[in-house]
């Protein structure tokens, strides 16, 4: 775990930073900068312009080395690529999480608000090592609500990647040092619901094949990302951050650029056609974006759970209103061994695929961002 911690806090270091930096148990030290440049996008930085807001969350216990490694070492290139690409006023920011005392006498969080500057995202993932962590499950819980902190700009598309090995406290697993949850009261269930109805998408990269060595764990980070139309996104080498990252940016640059007109189509459509089912809107307006010549970017990591995946604890979680509701009803499954290709996972150097493509609309994608907008409202 370690040395896969490493590799991700390299490469956030380079993509992450902020203008203020705030700790849950002690201050973070901003190390003066001169001749400090924001990253230069070759669009200006107008009401027209792709803006991009997005936090980085980290797992920084010993377990999680080489991740934080390749956050330091791609950070840079990870924002010029998006940049340049996407043409985009990108903004980073960074949260750094361990663990509750007495598991972790360290920190709990330590919070990087968002900043445009290359160097300083570098700087800030530099600060941290992986160390620590105590019992299994991690702040998980605590670290999502500092999301809810930051200052994301009102029109921008609003990305949070949390990168993890292991679960919250209270998932009902053992070697929780705090099996009621969260010992500061935060839920990371109701946490997923206020990011849903902030717009902030969660993307969660699950470290494998040790996220799924806990119980629960990987069913709960699928699941909180659904419940805000997000993605799970397992990874089994620290050398796929970068591909990751890049396309689930772009990704949600272009749904930001789609999700303004699905909203207007789904008024339009209540006011129409007031008996309308969501399912016929979702058709009709996909059928529109068809004929209009729409097409959506996706990123997409080879499925390693196999297609006979039980998923019914995944949709426990994202059909919840607590944490303590999951409790109850997630059950111990049967699992098939993860693989990549043919080759079971640790017996092959073989890395899952990423796949970066655009696509024709379909209702899948419609109906992601129909559900988004709703959330948005309230209406669940």
């Amino acid at each position: 775990m370690a040395a896969r911690l490493s590799g991700i806090m390299s490469s956030l270091k380079n993509v992450l930073g902020s203008k203020e930096a705030s700790s849950s148990t002690q201050e973070v030290q901003d190390t003066p900068q001169s001749e400090e440049k924001p990253v230069e996008s070759k669009t200006p930085a107008t009401s027209e312009s792709n803006e991009l807001d997005l936090v980085f969350l980290m797992d920084t216990t010993g377990s999680m080395g080489s991740y934080i490694k390749s956050a330091q070492q791609n950070v840079v290139n990870i924002v010029e690529e998006i940049v340049s690409s996407e043409k985009a006023d990108i903004r980073f920011a960074f949260i750094a999480y361990r663990d509750h005392p007495p598991q972790e006498a360290t920190f709990i969080t330590k919070v990087h608000d968002f900043t445009d500057s290359a160097r300083k995202m570098r700087e800030y993932v530099l600060q941290y090592g992986a160390e620590g962590g105590g019992d299994t499950p991690e702040a998980v819980a605590t670290a999502l609500s500092e999301v809810l902190k930051l200052s994301f700009r009102k029109n921008s598309a609003k990305v949070a990647i949390i990168i993890a090995d292991a679960p919250p406290h209270g998932l009902g697993g053992s070697d929780d040092g705090f099996p009621n949850g969260s010992p500061d009261g935060v839920d990371p269930i109701v946490i997923a619901e206020k990011m849903a109805e902030a717009g902030i998408v969660l993307y969660c990269v699950g470290c494998e094949p040790a996220l799924s060595n806990t119980s629960y764990a990987h069913d709960f980070f699928e699941g909180i990302a659904e419940i805000t139309e997000g993605k799970y996104l397992p990874l089994t080498s620290a050398k796929m951050l970068p591909d990751v990252i890049i396309g689930g940016a772009a990704e949600e640059l272009a749904l930001q650029k789609l999700q303004e007109q699905v909203e207007k189509d789904i008024e339009a459509l209540e006011i129409k056609k007031p008996d309308m089912t969501e399912e016929e809107m979702t058709s009709v307006i996909a059928d529109k974006m068809k004929r209009g010549g729409v097409r959506s970017k996706r990123v997409e990591v080879e499925n390693i759970y196999g297609d006979s995946y039980d998923r019914s604890n995944i949709k426990s979680v994202a059909t919840s209103r607590s944490l303590k509701e999951v409790r109850k009803k997630m059950r111990k499954l049967k699992q098939p061994e993860m693989k990549i290709g043919s080759g079971r996972l640790g017996t092959t150097d073989l890395l899952p695929s990423v796949s970066k493509a655009e696509s024709e609309m379909d209702t899948a994608y419609v109906g992601k961002m129909m559900r988004r907008a709703k959330k948005k409202k309230g209406r669940w």
